[in-house]
């Protein structure tokens, strides 16, 4: 199914759909209350959580609204919480996010 991020280790039993870094659209709230959009790329996808590459990090516990196939007839959103955040380089951080 691909090859894990380094530092994470597999912990699910659950098959994940590897997304072949599909971009995908991120809306939010951030901390001083304004509503922000931006673009992100899906490494992979499972049952219950998603993880992404972003250019900044998120907190753990921040909300967030993954968007697939945005302005398409096949566009889906899912929203998830902020379960790990992990420093890539200086303009990559892997998110965890697990669905609710």
């Amino acid at each position: 199914m691909g090859q894990e991020p380094i530092g994470f280790d597999e912990k699910r039993s659950s098959l994940r759909v590897d997304m072949e870094a599909e971009r995908i659209r991120l809306d939010w709230i951030n901390a001083q209350g304004e509503s922000c959009v931006d673009h992100g790329i899906c490494i992979d996808l499972a049952r219950k959580g998603v993880l992404f590459d972003f250019k900044a990090p998120f907190k753990v516990g921040d909300l967030i609204a993954l968007t697939f196939n945005e302005n398409t007839d096949r566009q889906n959103t899912i929203k998830g919480q902020v379960c790990r955040c992990s420093e890539c380089s200086a303009h990559s951080y892997y998110i965890a996010i697990q669905l609710i």
